[in-house]
Formats: C-alpha cells, structure tokens, sequence
C-alpha cells in the first residue's frame, strides 16, 4: 500500500515539473503589426482659438461692410415714389425672375433702351415703281452710285455706321446732285436693345433693400430714383461694380 502511494506522489510530482516548465519557456505572445506606417503623419498642434479667428475675422469684417453700404444706398432711396433698375441685355431674364421672387407684381413694369448700329440716307416714297425708276436714273446721272430702290418704292442713298457720317454723306449728295436730294432724310437702322429697366413703383423699405443687394450681383447695374407720373423728381443715382 506504501509503494501504491509513493508511485502517486511521484507521478503527481513529474506532472507538476512538466506543467511548470511549458509555461515558463512558451513563447510570449507576438504584438499586433504596424499598419500603414509610411501613411502616418505627424499632425502639429495648434492654437483652435487662433485659427477660428484667423478664418472667420475677415469674413465678419467684409460681411459687416457690405451691410453699411447697403444700408446707405437703402436709405438714399427711401420714400422715393418709383425707382428704376437697369441691366444689361443679357441679364434681363434673370433680373425679371428676381422680381417674380420678389412679388412686386403690377408694381413693376419693364422697358428697353434700344440704339441703333447703322444709319441710311433714303429719298422717301414715290407713287410707284416707275416713279422710283426715274428718279434713281436722274440720280445715277447726276454720279450717285450707291442707290437701291426699296420695297415701298423709296430710295436707299446709302448706309453708315454712326448719325454723323450720315450727315456727312447726306452732304456729299446735295453737294453732288442739289434739289434732287432735297427731301433726303436720315433713317436709323437695326436697332439693338442697350439696356433694360425694370421700373418699380412705390418701392418698401425691405424692397430698396433687396434692390441694393442685387445690384451688386449685375454688371453695370444702375439704380436711380425716378419720376412717377404725378409725383416728385428726385435726383439719387448709384452705380456700383459687379460683385466678384
């Protein structure tokens, strides 16, 4: 029975041996791997007051100065009884869908200043065709070249490209052919819109407003205080340059 127990203890004690050698040389558990280590940049610190300041303080200034000058222009048209604004051609729809927007309805009306890019030198309408005929025969025979004769039977002396050469060639054929011209006018010719302008009438504070504000979203933009029919002239004119 000794022995039985002496070969127990003994067994039990070469177990314990081996169990406390495996798990002092086991190796130790290997630490997780860098990942993307030549993508890891180093980030300085910095002061997020300074920056926040630095980022927004101009902005804040711009923006506050912006608001001074439309209160200004605000003001120089208060109380004006109609108040124009004027555009280019090629910003007229988008300025029209602006007052859409706006809801100025029949307050608003709108007109265009047009030019014209060629003058004509014409001897008016003759009663007929055989008419025009003659007349340009005795013309021709007085040296006159440039001559056409016109659906209506009128005569075209020519064509210019400003009033004053016009005059000047007007000159030049009566100076050529006398009395034969004598009844020669100056026509304008193609004529092509300069501007357009969308007149308001009795404009509220908060409309004057939004007027300044647009104006500086248009390109040689005007607005300009203007006569009603029945009210007061009034003299505010301000032009302002195109936001960039």
């Amino acid at each position: 029975m000794a022995r039985f127990i002496f070969l127990l203890l003994l067994l039990a004690a070469i177990a314990f041996g081996v169990h406390i050698y495996l798990s002092e040389t086991k190796p130790a558990t290997e630490s997780p791997r860098e990942i993307n280590r030549d993508q890891l940049k180093i980030i300085p610190l910095v002061d997020g007051a300074k920056t926040s300041s630095s980022q927004t303080g101009p902005n804040v200034a711009d923006a506050k100065a912006e608001a001074q000058a439309v209160r200004k222009m605000a003001e120089a048209f208060n109380g004006s009884a109609c108040v124009d604004f004027s555009v280019k051609p090629t910003d007229a729809g988008r300025a029209q869908l602006a007052f859409t927007e706006m809801k100025a309805g029949d307050r608003v009306t709108t007109r265009n200043i047009e030019e014209f890019t060629r003058y004509g030198v014409a001897m008016p309408a003759t009663k007929d065709r055989k008419a025009a005929e003659t007349l340009a025969a005795l013309l021709k025979k007085g040296g006159l070249k440039d001559i056409s004769i016109l659906s209506d039977n009128s005569l075209s002396l020519g064509v210019f490209s400003t009033e004053e050469a016009a005059n000047r060639g007007l000159g030049d054929l009566e100076a050529k052919v006398g009395k034969l011209v004598k009844k020669a006018v100056i026509v304008p010719r193609t004529p092509q819109v300069k501007e357009t302008i969308f007149s308001l009438r009795e404009p509220d504070t908060n409309m004057i407003a939004r007027l300044t504000i647009m104006q500086r979203d248009y390109e040689s933009s005007t607005v300009k205080a203007v006569t009603c029919p029945g009210g007061a002239a009034t003299q505010a004119v301000v032009t302002t340059p195109a936001k960039n």
